[in-house]
């Protein structure tokens, strides 16, 4: 299903692909226009799917956007970012893990705020720490940064790799405590 958020500073858009029984929602979150349409996304969401999992790809960035780069674009893609969360929330999506592409990765944690989202996964280019201390401070054990160490441009490969490793660490976040018999 495709949607379309509104907002007060453009309209983004969005696909959700919602699979039977399943475990959560991955929100996967691309810094660009028309991603969401690509064979990467595909496999990205195919992926999510046989793992359990319903996926919602959006491109947090107009075309025309995403060709100029400004001072207001982290601000932009934070603003969005949380549109599209509490869209989230307001149907009822539980389990809602975030994984953050590219230049969406700074923005993941500030828009998760005040939100219910189960845990955050990034990667980003090389060398772009998606958090800082005081953001893992106040998010506590939720994110899971999965940025390759390499001095060389983000590949396909990396990002498919990293949302491998993520969807591990969302099933780690979904699975309820043990209970230790007393």
């Amino acid at each position: 299903m495709d949607l379309v958020y509104p907002g007060d500073v453009g309209v983004i858009e969005g696909r959700l692909q919602t699979e039977p029984d399943a475990k959560g929602l991955v929100v996967i979150a691309y810094p660009t226009a028309y991603s969401r349409f690509g064979r990467n996304d595909e496999l990205l969401c195919a992926t999510a799917h046989e793992h359990g999992f319903s996926t919602l790809s959006v491109d947090l960035l107009t075309p025309e956007e995403t060709t100029v780069r400004t001072q207001e674009l982290p601000a932009l893609l934070v603003e969005r970012f949380a549109a599209v969360l509490t869209d989230s929330d307001r149907r009822g999506q539980t389990g809602i893990c975030v994984f953050a592409i590219g230049e969406a990765a700074t923005a993941a944690i500030p828009a998760a705020d005040h939100h219910e989202v189960k845990a955050i996964a990034t990667c980003a280019l090389p060398g772009i720490v998606s958090a800082g201390e005081s953001e893992i401070e106040r998010t506590g054990a939720r994110v899971l940064e999965c940025t390759p160490t390499l001095d060389a441009p983000l590949t396909w490969d990396d990002v498919d790799r990293s949302m491998r490793r993520a969807l591990v660490w969302f099933d780690a976040a979904l699975t309820p405590p043990q209970q230790v018999p007393s």
